[in-house]
């Protein structure tokens, strides 16, 4: 981040708005909302286009004028763009930030796009690179969120006393919150029936109080955010300790509740952070200890995620648990390279196997995958291409069999080969180191983009005749 985003202390402040026409009047709408007292400073106000409202005009030429020593910001909006550049130069050389309007390039900060439930204030920016879409982004929001919402957040901060009295820090007045708050949000906001709802649970707090350790087992889906089931981000939002694989990608982990304990647990390429036993010890000790814990693992727990162990461990720990399903790299591959792993005529069976056993070495039945109307889905299969593809044409799979390689699938910055399995091997070199690559056997990929890729992926014309 360009710009630091922060909620700046008003009240008990000065904020100086220098300009007297309609620039100067959009700035004010907004700083009057503070509890900040506001000086409009300009020669003259243009009638009819600025409202001072609560704020105070003073009549001095901008550059002449004297910042008061509690002087929080200033913006500087006199619709002249030279003078505004003076005018920033001005407050900087006495230790007040400033806003130049429409020019980032001499100002100390920029104000977002905000939406107002005052206290609930959310803050939209782009850096200045998109206003349009701050804006957009703004609607959204507006919409979604009721205009009750302050006066929620409002009850809620009178009744925080009395909530800390009795119930004790830490997961269960965090559940009593996320209780009340839900309750209130549900259908119609109407703060007169939460301020009973408040009452009530706090009359049998003591429910809430006694809540047990929990284990919530969640995939996190193949990288992107918006790839995450509704429920996986409801529970990492509700987490006191989030223990993550290595291929979380980071803008998961922000979901995350603030507070939460992190812990990298984190397995990649054979270099393995922690053991899978000690992993489970994790689990069991937090869990034991009254902590809800997310196990957070990339694609979905169920496919090569060790599940069964960590299963077993809670369970012999006697601890309740919940399973989550997330998109699995699989999938995610073949939604990217429109490459469908069944198809009728062609594909009658998917096989998804993984290239690295628990001991390193993968036991799989090649004769069997070698199988013409079988497609075949390699997890962890980089370092493993050469054997895969040796493998299975020994047995008498086709080297013109189609073969799509997709690099962090569901990602940004994802990547797509088609190639063939007479050239499986090279293409994957070719690959980002470090990468987590998707190998799809025996599918097409319908994407024009991967099909100009095929060309490009073929390394030498002699793979291409064995093709």
């Amino acid at each position: 981040m360009r710009a630091f985003p922060i909620f700046l202390q008003a009240e008990g402040r000065t904020i100086i708005v220098f300009g007297g026409g309609a620039e100067a009047a959009a700035k004010l709408r907004l700083v009057v909302k503070t509890e900040a007292h506001v000086l409009v400073v300009a020669p003259e106000l243009v009638t009819g286009e600025i409202d001072l409202g609560d704020a105070e005009w003073v009549q001095t030429d901008p550059l002449d004028f004297a910042f008061p020593d509690n002087t929080a910001l200033a913006y500087a909006a006199t619709g002249d763009e030279a003078l505004d550049a003076q005018i920033a130069d001005h407050a900087r050389a006495n230790h007040v930030l400033v806003c130049a309007a429409d020019q980032p390039d001499v100002s100390d900060f920029i104000t977002p796009a905000i939406v107002d439930r005052d206290p609930v204030v959310i803050a939209i920016g782009t850096e200045g690179t998109a206003p349009v879409l701050a804006r957009m982004i703004k609607a959204q929001i507006e919409a979604a969120l009721p205009q009750g919402l302050g006066a929620l957040a409002k009850l809620a901060n009178g009744f925080r006393d009395r909530v800390a009295d009795a119930i004790a820090p830490g997961s269960g007045r965090r559940q009593f919150w996320r209780t009340f708050f839900k309750g209130a949000l549900q259908g119609r906001l109407d703060v007169e029936t939460a301020s009973k709802r408040a009452e009530a649970l706090l009359s049998g707090q003591n429910d809430v109080q006694t809540r047990e350790g929990f284990v919530s087992f969640v995939g996190a889906g193949p990288g992107g955010q918006d790839l995450m089931t509704l429920r996986a981000r409801k529970l990492l939002d509700e987490a006191d300790v989030v223990l993550f694989d290595a291929l979380v990608a980071p803008e998961i982990l922000e979901l995350a509740r603030r507070e939460a304990l992190m812990v990298n647990v984190g397995k990649r390429c054979g270099k393995h952070s922690l053991k899978q036993h000690e992993i489970c010890d994790l689990i069991t000790q937090h869990a034991g200890e009254g902590h809800h814990v997310v196990r957070l693992k990339g694609g979905d727990p169920a496919i090569f995620g060790r599940l069964a162990e960590e299963l077993d461990a809670v369970s012999r720990a006697g601890l309740a648990f919940e399973v989550v399903p997330g998109v699995t790299a699989a999938a995610a591959a073949s939604a990217s390279a429109a490459a469908p792993l069944t198809e009728r005529g062609h594909a009658q069976e998917l096989r998804v196997i993984t290239a690295h056993g628990a001991d390193g070495d993968a036991d799989v039945d090649w004769a069997s995958l070698a199988r013409s109307d079988s497609a075949i889905a390699v997890y962890m299969g980089k370092r493993a291409a050469a054997d895969v593809q040796r493998q299975l044409i020994l047995n008498g799979r086709a080297p013109s069999t189609p073969v799509v390689l997709v690099e962090n699938a569901g990602r940004s910055d994802e990547r797509i080969h088609s190639t063939s399995l007479g050239a499986l091997a090279n293409t994957a070199k070719t690959t980002g180191k470090g990468a987590p690559l998707m190998m799809l056997i025996g599918v097409v990929s319908r994407r024009a983009a991967a099909q100009r890729t095929y060309l490009q992926d073929q390394p030498t014309s002699s793979d291409r005749k064995a093709a």
